[in-house]
């Protein structure tokens, strides 16, 4: 592997681990985060119990979805991307972008909406570190040479 994609790997593999690790805390969550109490204005005892189980559901996939594309994107760099197949770094974009930069945005939208203290800075690190990785890939694009002799 060369330099740059053990850049590029690891730029990738921080996202990846945060995400694993944000995907537990709101998987296990039994309640919503503070900046989600400073959103709603209302201590959470003082929420109807059909509201609270809501969204605590809400949050329990949220988490759900990150440990999945954390885990997606682990595998993705641990096998095609350091194999250096040239379609890693599109299957790697197309997991992780849509999360992350949904990530940034609603974050960044609550924060600014609401004066929450929303988690936006460091989503937005996280996204700029995951876009530097896949740009800095490397692959080979390489022909299939056993589907040749079937021709």
């Amino acid at each position: 592997m060369s330099l740059r994609n053990g850049i590029a790997l690891a730029c990738i593999a921080i996202p990846a681990i945060v995400e694993i690790g944000v995907g537990v805390v709101y998987f296990t969550a039994s309640e919503v985060m503070p900046y989600h109490q400073q959103v709603l204005g209302v201590a959470w005892s003082d929420l109807q119990p059909g509201i609270r189980t809501m969204l605590v559901g809400f949050m329990n996939a949220y988490g759900s979805t990150h440990f999945g594309v954390g885990v997606a994107l682990a595998i993705l760099i641990a096998i095609p991307l350091r194999r250096g197949d040239w379609w890693a770094r599109w299957a790697i974009l197309a997991v992780g972008l849509p999360v992350l930069g949904a990530t940034v945005y609603l974050a960044g939208r609550l924060a600014f909406l609401t004066g929450a203290r929303t988690p936006w800075r460091a989503s937005l690190v996280l996204l700029a570190l995951f876009l530097a990785g896949v740009g800095l890939v490397e692959a080979k694009r390489t022909r299939d040479t056993s589907s040749e002799g079937a021709r």
